[in-house]
């Protein structure tokens, strides 16, 4: 295709067009050495995953069954990043990049006070609940008035309850230098911001006006995303070995850190 043809796609199709699919290995060639780490560090995840899977086999709600729970969440997401950047979609892979990141941080939490953090579920579990049965009752979605006053008894006997926040979770772990990533994430990505909204503008360059704008982003942008993605997965499979005692895994993901350290610099989301 060429370039009139893949803005004649993409005007039709947008990211899920022929177009795209015909620039995968250009977007993945702009930047081979970040995506080839991905690859490996999405093999070790997977690897680890199914080590997991058989040492931990306790109880539901026994740190290291958490723990591997997840992983398997984690790996999902770790590999959504890495198809959409591979398409040259920044926000949506950087809002998965931010759900890696919360895995670390929880992963963390679990490593270093697995009881707070248990705790903090728990809670948040109630809260969900709560919250829940109280819009139900201020809408009036319960047409049998018993059904109602037993929820309304339910809803007033489980007290103050909080819900379990990402910074929360990081402070009980060493890694909460990295909830600045986090925060990024969410204000340049996952919400709608003046942050996340301004990627659809496209100023002249004297100022003198501006139009919107919509397409893949730069490989600048893919390589912040990939290291914002692969900062919070090594994390969760240092932590996960870790807690499982897993030391040819740990080796592993100590290599691919080795790795990952010697990688240039990306542009701060």
């Amino acid at each position: 295709m060429d370039e009139k043809e893949l803005r004649t796609d993409f005007e039709t199709f947008g990211f899920l067009g022929a177009g795209i699919e015909y620039s995968l290995d250009l977007f993945r060639a702009e930047n081979a050495e970040w995506f080839q780490l991905a690859e490996d560090l999405n093999k070790a995840l997977v690897r680890t995953a199914l080590t997991a899977m058989e040492l931990a086999k306790t109880n539901l709600l026994a740190p290291q069954a958490i723990a591997v729970r997840i992983l398997l969440r984690s790996c999902g997401q770790f590999q959504g990043v890495v198809l959409l950047a591979s398409r040259g979609m920044v926000a949506e892979s950087r809002t998965l990049a931010r759900s890696v990141l919360e895995g670390a941080f929880a992963i963390a939490a679990l490593h270093d006070n697995p009881e707070k953090f248990l705790a903090l579920l728990r809670e948040d579990n109630s809260a969900s609940k709560k919250n829940q049965g109280k819009y139900i009752l201020a809408e009036r979605l319960v047409a049998d008035p018993a059904n109602e006053a037993r929820l309304r008894e339910i809803v007033e006997s489980m007290g103050k309850v909080n819900y379990m926040t990402p910074k929360a979770i990081a402070a009980l772990g060493p890694l909460t230098a990295h909830y600045l990533a986090y925060q990024r994430l969410s204000d340049d990505s996952a919400h709608i911001s003046a942050k996340s909204l301004d990627r659809h503008v496209a100023r002249n360059g004297d100022k003198s006006g501006w139009l919107y704008s919509w397409g893949p982003g730069s490989p600048e942008d893919n390589a912040a995303t990939l290291h914002g993605a692969i900062l919070g997965g090594m994390s969760i499979g240092v932590g996960v070995t870790a807690m499982l005692n897993d030391e040819n895994g740990n080796a592993e993901f100590a290599e691919l850190a080795r790795r990952f350290q010697l990688m240039p610099e990306v542009q701060t989301i």
